[in-house]
């Protein structure tokens, strides 16, 4: 019934049937030597550094080490566009227009596909019902 093309990293996957033809895309995590001014990306997780609840309890003395903690509730997923690179730091656009500054050693970024960033941003925004 299906067929299933050979895949390569961060590309695309064609699924054929009889009636349709569907392409799925599929997203690769960045590392930070990756990320380009243009490419379209989004945030999978973001790293937290929590000290222990025992901290209160330390003796003089004593060191605590906080520990990494991975998030992926924190990231929403939504798309955006680089506009500039000084690593470790990326700085994003919204498809709103707002400007983010990322730190690549908190957020892990994962690329998307053209074609699913210029559908972010580009599809005409529906206005809300109290902006009418």
């Amino acid at each position: 019934m299906f067929s299933r093309a050979p895949v390569a990293p961060a590309e695309s996957v064609v699924f054929m049937n009889n009636e349709t033809m569907n392409e799925l895309t599929v997203v690769r995590i960045l590392s930070a030597e990756d990320i380009s001014v243009g490419m379209y990306v989004a945030v999978l997780s973001e790293t937290h550094e929590v000290f222990p609840p025992s901290v209160v309890d330390v003796l003089p003395g004593q060191s605590v080490k906080p520990f990494r903690v991975s998030c992926t509730g924190c990231a929403s997923g939504e798309t955006r566009r680089v506009l500039s690179v000084c690593l470790p730091f990326v700085q994003v656009e919204t498809s709103e227009g707002e400007l983010i500054a990322l730190d690549v050693r908190r957020h892990t970024l994962a690329a998307l596909s053209e074609a699913y960033g210029l559908e972010a941003f580009t599809r005409p925004r529906r206005k809300s019902w109290f902006e009418e």
